[in-house]
């Protein structure tokens, strides 16, 4: 078949997903195209940069840190500044939070009742100087109420309507959920860089066998994690093999396509440890998106869609996200069951 036909391939972007969403009222779709349309459109370009960053000399350091005290990366830059610029031209943000930032960025000529969005504009950026797997997250947030410009984020008036993330790999994948459904979309360069999808929902495959941590982390977990990280190495039946990225996006990626659980406990003194994952910009909108496909996110204990940030912008928590099996049996061991 000849590449540059797709006539015998039944694909559709996200515009036409959304628009097909009987779930998503008109007055939301209006607001949400566009933002979906820029999401995607900074994917094109981020990817075209992140192909060529060695040629053009931005896979280093950018010799600051953000505000999570983390070392900023000449892409994260680069990242924020693409995503915040493509977001505030659709001119339905109201607000943008994103883990570069301290503070969120208010956009004064949008749509006075516009969407909130929160973003952590290139995930795993440790990854970018070995051309591994890296990605971008966001969240799309209605308000619940008429609030006034200052404050958007917060307090806890708001609700999650859509998560979605784009993975920088092989090839340029962008995963979105909304309307209790979660999709798959391809960049495909053949066609101007469109993310193409078949349309189907996308489901955690049953049976997963993989595991996904960062052991080096063992000691500073809480008894209960280790006995049953142990447990998964030495005696469940059938084995689960051990894979990790080190990129929230590929790990969680990788799981939702084979089968698997992704865990970030909390570290530090028992009872007292404190998670990694930011809240609002990369739990809530990645436990969307295992919601939607037939699984769920918790911190161990709870939900994570059941957890309120209240003020803490960049409040942290632990992350245990899989199939509903493996989580289950995770939380059945380490004595929370679901």
């Amino acid at each position: 078949m000849d590449q540059g036909d797709k006539s015998t391939i039944r694909t559709k972007t996200p515009t036409e997903i959304i628009l097909a969403t009987p779930g998503l009222s008109p007055e939301l779709k209006q607001k949400l195209l566009p933002i979906i349309s820029a999401l995607t459109r900074g994917g094109k370009i981020m990817s075209s940069l992140i192909a060529r960053g060695p040629l053009l000399g931005i896979t280093g350091s950018a010799g600051k840190e953000n505000v999570q005290g983390e070392e900023v990366q000449t892409l994260d830059r680069i990242g924020q500044d693409t995503f915040c610029r493509v977001l505030e031209e659709t001119q339905k943000v109201r607000e943008l939070l994103s883990e570069e930032e301290p503070l969120p960025t208010f956009f004064p000529e949008s749509d006075p009742d516009g969407l909130l969005v929160a973003m952590d504009p290139l995930d795993g950026s440790s990854n970018i100087s070995v051309n591994a797997s890296i990605g971008s997250i966001f969240a799309v947030f209605r308000r619940s109420k008429t609030t006034g410009k200052e404050n958007l984020f917060g307090g806890d008036d708001r609700e999650l309507v859509a998560g979605a993330y784009i993975l920088y790999s092989a090839s340029t994948s962008f995963v979105m959920a909304i309307d209790q459904k979660t999709y798959l979309f391809t960049m495909d360069p053949s066609f101007g860089g469109e993310f193409l999808g078949t349309g189907e929902p996308l489901h955690f495959p049953a049976g997963g066998k993989i595991y996904s941590t960062n052991e080096s982390y063992f000691p500073l977990w809480e008894k209960r994690i280790q006995d049953y990280i142990l447990w998964v190495k030495s005696e469940r039946q059938p084995v689960m093999t051990s894979r990790y990225i080190g990129a929230l996006v590929g790990d969680l990626h990788r799981n939702l396509l084979k089968g698997g659980i992704y865990l970030y406990p909390a570290e530090g003194v028992p009872g007292k440890g404190h998670g990694k994952l930011r809240l609002l910009y990369e739990a809530y909108p990645m436990a969307l998106i295992c919601q939607f496909a037939g699984g769920i996110a918790t911190d161990g204990i709870r939900s994570i869609l059941s957890i309120k940030p209240g003020s803490d912008l960049h409040a942290r928590v632990p992350l245990i996200a899989g199939p509903m099996d493996l989580v289950s049996e995770f939380h059945k061991k380490t004595g929370n069951p679901l």
